[in-house]
């Protein structure tokens, strides 16, 4: 019988191989699961996709604005 992971397990993994760049990068931050962040589970984007458009989109109070006032900080 073969062991499956634990969710926890699943979902780090897979943040970090989907958000994995070659490369200097920005670290965006990292995924959170349940209300905890996941410590292996970093958001990057590679610096030199940084000068590109970009869509921040999301209903009335999601954190849209605040979110774009981090990643300029």
């Amino acid at each position: 019988m073969a062991k499956t992971k634990a969710p926890k397990q699943d979902f780090e993994t897979t943040i970090a191989e989907a958000y994995k760049a070659q490369g200097k990068t920005l670290e965006l931050g990292k995924g959170m699961l349940d209300g905890k962040v996941a410590s292996t589970a970093v958001v990057q984007v590679p610096l030199r996709m940084t000068n590109r458009h970009g869509l921040i989109a999301g209903a009335t109070g999601t954190g849209k604005t605040k979110g774009l006032q981090g990643i300029t900080e």
